[in-house]
């Protein structure tokens, strides 16, 4: 398949912009006991962040109800992960509208992060509708990126209380088939909480599920807090039931069924919730936030309830997490400069606190002169300078010798000429001495003066040139 030019673009366009919304990404939901009520019943609805893993440290809403059908009676927030609150939530029963802004000192993430819990009563029959009409959620990423990917909104149903009693219970109608034992212990399926080993952090219904032998007559499941309930209560026969959302803690479920004998052993399953992040902390650094130890030791500690810590996570700059269950990191050594520390805490639900830092590692002195420190850097940097310096002294030098070389030469040059010219019109004047052919005395005295002077040039010539060529070579 061939892509154009243009399509290639619209595509790395695309991309600049999805991935990162995929990257990180947070949900603001509803949670209520129920989906049905009665007229005049009393119920709350807590508003949840799902973080999807990232870390975010601020949420903020507008939530929208129907006021002919729902009053809002106030608001709780003592169980919220957040721990300040910018604006605090506001009624408007008139309007039918809620809005808040919330915040928190350190970044966190969470399946199920509480808000805050909404009251209602039910005054009027209807559907109602409980929507986010406007909303935001801050990455505590030092940037406030706006991580919000969705709002599920939430629908009730209310009914008087004669409409009510004329709504039957969905049961399972069959005949059966004596068996003359106890029934056998219910298995179950429980798909939001698959295993009872494990902590979890998602709030929202649930249903249950087992296999119905032949024999069965009734049904009792609940659940509570104990964990050795037999329940003796029939409910019917059924193969399923849904269950509210839960609260923080350990919880059991206890399914029983029974037949023409009588009453067959429970199963007890624990399910353990935990939606709260751990405690907010602060890491420090051992050495102190400035140091020259490259490798500094990253100290931190905090709590969590009811789950407890189950590792740490220690990341610097865009660096590989490094895992710990210990409360300190030695870190692997570092470059010279600022780095930055996110230390993570999570819990066994998976919930997480984070505290972030910052080290500036300075270089050790590579020696001291005159009390002045000099890091290995700084040498190594001067050694190159001055080679530098070296070699440009060393090419200037050069380039003015040879202009002071080349000078002489042209002066050297200069002399000889003039030098020779002054030979040539000595021998001139010589020569126009014997020009008749005939020399008399005085001629006589005066070519042998030419000739001494004429000597004497020639010798001066001799020593200014060897003089001027050894120099010139030197």
């Amino acid at each position: 398949m061939k892509f154009s030019k243009n399509k290639i673009i619209f595509l790395l366009v695309a991309l600049s912009v999805i991935v990162p919304f995929f990257a990180k990404a947070a949900t603001l939901n509803f949670v209520a006991s129920q989906n049905q009520f009665v007229i005049g019943d009393k119920f709350s609805v807590d508003v949840k962040v799902d973080s999807e893993s990232a870390g975010i440290n601020a949420v903020q809403a507008t939530i929208q109800f129907p006021p002919d059908i729902l009053v809002a009676t106030s608001t709780d927030k003592t169980d919220s992960s957040f721990n300040f609150w910018l604006q605090d939530p506001t009624i408007d029963n008139n309007a039918g509208k809620i809005t808040f802004i919330a915040g928190s000192t350190s970044g966190f993430s969470g399946k199920s992060l509480q808000v805050l819990r909404i009251n209602f009563i039910v005054k009027g029959a209807g559907q109602a509708n409980i929507n986010f009409t406007d909303g935001a959620i801050t990455a505590s990423d030092g940037s406030g990126t706006n991580v919000l990917s969705s709002m599920q909104n939430l629908q009730i149903t209310s009914i008087t209380k004669q409409d009510a009693q004329l709504i039957p219970a969905p049961k399972i109608v069959k005949p059966a088939v004596p068996t003359g034992v106890i029934p056998s212990k219910p298995v179950i399926q429980v798909p939001l909480y698959p295993d009872q080993n494990s902590w979890y952090n998602s709030v929202s219904s649930f249903i249950v599920q087992w296999k119905l032998p032949s024999d069965v007559t009734g049904v009792a499941a609940v659940i509570n807090k104990e964990p050795l309930t037999n329940p003796n209560q029939s409910d019917g026969v059924f193969d399923n039931k849904t269950f509210s959302g839960l609260s923080d803690g350990i919880w059991y479920l206890h399914v029983r069924f029974k037949n023409d004998v009588g009453w067959g052993p429970a199963i007890h399953y624990k399910i353990s919730i935990d939606t709260i992040p751990p405690v907010p902390f602060t890491a420090t650094i051992k050495e102190g936030n400035t140091t020259d130890v490259i490798n500094p030791t990253v100290q931190f500690e905090t709590t969590d309830q009811p789950s407890g810590i189950d590792f740490y996570q220690v990341v610097v700059d865009n660096s590989a997490p490094i895992k710990t269950t210990s409360t300190s990191v030695t870190l692997p050594p570092q470059n010279a400069g600022t780095h930055k520390i996110v230390v993570s805490a999570f819990d066994f639900a998976g919930n997480s606190s984070e505290s972030r830092i910052s080290v500036n590692i300075q270089e050790k002195p590579f020696f001291v002169i005159g009390g002045f420190s000099i890091t290995q850097s700084m040498f190594f940097i001067s050694i190159i300078i001055l080679i530098f310096l070296g070699i440009l002294a060393g090419w200037h030098i050069s380039y003015l010798t040879k202009k002071r070389v080349q000078g002489k030469v042209i002066i050297a040059q200069r002399d000889v000429v003039n030098s020779f010219n002054l030979i040539s019109k000595e021998i001139d004047i010589l020569l126009s001495k014997y020009n008749d052919g005939k020399v008399d005395e005085t001629e006589i005295q005066e070519i042998k003066f030419s000739l001494e002077r004429l000597k004497a040039t020639t010798e001066k010539i001799k020593k200014y040139v060897a003089d001027n060529i050894e120099e010139i070579e030197d």
